[in-house]
């Protein structure tokens, strides 16, 4: 990405489509599996895919990586979103129970 360039621009003229490619690859993910889940639960995926994407597009979007390699991440992304987003709370809730485990770990 060139400097003068804003990032907020960049997303506008295009960087918008990012969230809907991991919305897309939940989608996905949700149709071809036999999991039971509300149409609340499947909205909450497909959004926290989308989200996902969408951050991971302000990351990438500053490095000097192929754009294959952009799109492949983004659609992974969305498609392991909540899976990632349950270990980082996970690992965050740990953390703020006992932070000397984490600091003093040998």
């Amino acid at each position: 990405m060139e400097p003068e360039k804003s990032l907020l621009r960049e997303f506008i003229n295009g960087g918008w489509l990012v969230p809907l490619v991991g919305a897309a690859a939940m989608l996905a993910r949700l149709l071809s599996s036999n999991g039971k889940l509300t149409i609340a639960d499947q909205v909450k995926k497909i959004l926290t895919a989308a989200i996902a994407s969408g951050i991971a597009w302000f990351i990438l979007e500053q490095t000097d990586v192929s754009s294959l390699v952009k799109a492949m991440t983004y659609g992974i992304i969305g498609v392991i979103s909540p899976e990632v987003i349950d270990g980082i709370v996970k690992l965050g809730k740990s953390f703020a129970n006992n932070p000397t485990k984490f600091i003093n770990k040998k």
